[in-house]
């Protein structure tokens, strides 16, 4: 096994893991926060990353769902599953059995079409994985909502810890808006509108995760409010609105635009190199095959990390033959980090 692939498997899932205590944290999960998000947090984008990744991290996971009791109606359940439709995530097992936990309530039916997303194995296994990549025994009886999506795990207590979230922070600016508007497209397209000079309605439709036709038609109506203003460029429509103006309404004092990140994309790239990490057949190959591996899987992702506007801290890999992409490789995946991610 390559000494310096073994390491930074170990660094880069400790990398997920502070990326996703950082963001619960700053949606309200009780945990540190050293410093606040530069970035406008995506909610379902993070839900479907901590799914798998949080299996690696109990206490991680369990204040996720102690925020979602209370937060869940903030989740637009709709978009998340458009957003499962069009990256890939691996935690849609979890996802359904997290649905089945919350499909109680006002807010039953969300869930319960989510719930029935995927569809139960006919073998359980256990769900939290202890830091040798074992998984870890279940002590008393299986949570019952986990264990019919196929997932041992122990009884599950949460602990009430999670406080409201700051409407007022950068991180939090969805959050805001849906509880402003509701839960609709409307709100991810003001969010998108005051992160952007303007914007054409099929950009808009790409980047938060909504069909071209509801945004086009959304956007129509919202342009006859006379607040989102529109403007001819060519044959094509933009949409903007007077940003100062809106930072009044949403009591807001920052001076500089809140910065946009496309978060599925990114997040599902991360998620695709975390699990090649953890796979124990690339850490038995030869360096030289290790190497064509992880060229091979940067080539995968690089289109996701291209939508998600982290792609230019990535080398050229055709630089750099045989063996010495390794670190080239450790290098590009750190820089995606230090570049980008608060």
């Amino acid at each position: 096994m390559n000494q310096s692939l073994k390491d930074f498997r170990h660094e880069f899932q400790t990398l997920l893991l502070n990326l996703l205590w950082h963001q619960w944290s700053a949606l309200g999960v009780a945990g540190q926060v050293s410093a606040k998000p530069r970035w406008i947090i995506d909610p379902e984008a993070l839900l479907l990353l901590t799914c798998t990744v949080g299996r690696h991290d109990a206490r991680l996971f369990d204040e996720m769902l102690d925020w979602l009791s209370p937060n869940g109606w903030l989740i637009n359940v709709m978009r998340l599953k458009r957003i499962l439709r069009t990256e890939t995530f691996a935690g849609e097992k979890a996802l359904a059995a997290i649905a089945a936990l919350f499909a109680k309530g006002t807010a039953a039916p969300k869930w319960r079409q989510l719930a029935a997303f995927a569809n139960p194995p006919t073998e359980a296994q256990e769900f939290f994985i202890g830091e040798d990549g074992k998984p870890l025994p279940v002590l008393g009886e299986p949570e019952p909502h986990f264990f019919r999506y196929g997932w041992k795990r122990g009884p599950l207590r949460l602990r009430g810890y999670t406080q409201d979230f700051r409407p007022t922070d950068t991180a939090t600016l969805v959050l805001q808006l849906r509880a402003l508007f509701g839960i609709s497209a409307r709100c991810e397209i003001v969010l998108y509108l005051l992160t952007h000079a303007e914007a054409h309605p099929s950009q808009i439709a790409r980047d938060t995760y909504y069909f071209d036709r509801a945004v086009q038609g959304t956007l129509v109506d919202m342009s006859r409010s006379g607040v989102i203003q529109v403007r001819a460029a060519s044959r094509a429509k933009h949409y903007w609105l007077k940003q100062d103006q809106w930072s009044v309404l949403l009591n807001r004092s920052e001076q500089v635009t809140p910065k946009w990140i496309t978060w599925p994309p990114l997040f599902s790239a991360l998620e695709k190199i975390w699990l090649r990490l953890n796979d124990p057949q690339l850490h038995n190959l030869k360096p030289l095959l290790q190497s064509s591996e992880l060229r091979r899987l940067m080539a995968e992702v690089r289109p996701s990390l291209e939508r998600a506007g982290v792609d230019q801290s990535l080398s050229d890999d055709r630089q750099h033959l045989g063996e010495s992409y390794l670190p080239v490789f450790i290098s590009d995946v750190r820089a995606i980090f230090d570049a980008k991610l608060p």
